[in-house]
């Protein structure tokens, strides 16, 4: 099945994007381009973030202070001798001491914690920071994507792209990942966050609250390539063509699981018949015409 040439069903607010695809591919007609709406699920989350810190110049004394020094020295000496205020001592090896590199009595001088001299040695030590995420997970493109920030709903009259496609891509159910599964899926995003090269690691991540369905905008635009004969389908979301998605939709189609009249809202009159028995010049080809099949409702105009 294959439009008719005079036939093109261009949704207003695609007929620009359709007539640049047309003037950058001069092989290329555009026959039919539609918007969607698509659900994808976003999840909240919370990850933990560890990445190596150098000691500064009164950490780096101080834990030096409590591996050389014999005996070992109080804050209050330390801050006697530094010539510093003892407040400002004490909140550092306190600060120390949370990282489990020191430890510091009430009375007495402080000494290195069982893992401080290798932290020592190596002059830093891992911290630990939690940031908040959000994980995307998009059935059409079959991609888990993650982002600092949350996907904005979008109101749309639009048809469901769902009542036309099924979808077998199964959305990921965060709580079941391993951490070594999110890991390089988070790395991917490019938020920064998962840098093991650089020693920065996502070491846990939780869900901290319910999935939520966001609504999202898709393009599908079938284009009819003069030279191969043939039309394909394409899926866009902006002007960011969705290989993934694009493949999917081509291969539902081929398989018959996808109505192209359906998809592309045709009509008898929009489609022409197969006439399998002429075969037309090679100069002057014709599309290929494939058997027409009965439109049912797709809920948009």
């Amino acid at each position: 099945m294959l439009l008719a040439s005079s036939t093109k069903q261009i949704d207003a607010n695609l007929s620009s994007l359709a007539k640049q695809i047309e003037k950058q591919n001069p092989g290329l007609s555009v026959l039919v381009a539609r918007q969607f709406r698509l659900a994808v699920r976003q999840t909240p989350l919370e990850v933990t973030i560890s990445e190596p810190r150098k000691f500064n110049v009164l950490e780096e004394f101080i834990l030096r202070a409590a591996i050389e020094f014999v005996p070992t020295p109080t804050l209050t000496e330390l801050a006697d001798l530094l010539g510093l205020d003892e407040i400002f001592v004490k909140s550092t090896a306190t600060n120390l001491a949370s990282l489990g590199t020191l430890e510091v009595p009430a009375t007495g001088g402080i000494t290195i914690a069982p893992q401080g001299r290798d932290f020592f040695d190596r002059g830093g030590i891992s911290q630990s920071e939690v940031r908040s995420l959000y994980a995307v997970s998009d059935p059409l493109d079959q991609t888990l994507t993650f982002n600092f920030e949350p996907l904005v709903a979008e109101t749309l009259d639009l048809p469901d792209l769902a009542d036309l496609v099924f979808l077998e891509h199964q959305i990921a159910d965060l709580a079941n990942l391993t951490i070594a599964e999110i890991q390089p899926l988070i790395q991917a995003s490019g938020l920064g966050i998962h840098v093991p090269e650089a020693g920065k690691i996502v070491t846990k991540c939780d869900v901290i609250g319910d999935d939520l369905d966001i609504w999202q905008t898709v393009s599908i635009l079938v284009l009819l390539d003069a030279i191969e004969n043939q039309t394909t389908i394409q899926v866009r979301q902006g002007k960011q063509i969705l290989e993934t998605a694009s493949n999917l939709l081509n291969e539902l189609e081929s398989q018959q699981k996808l109505s192209l009249n359906e998809l592309c809202k045709l009509t008898e009159e929009d489609v022409i018949l197969e006439e399998p028995e002429i075969v037309p010049p090679p100069k002057t080809r014709k599309p290929a015409s494939r058997k027409k099949r009965k439109e049912t409702d797709s809920g948009n105009k």
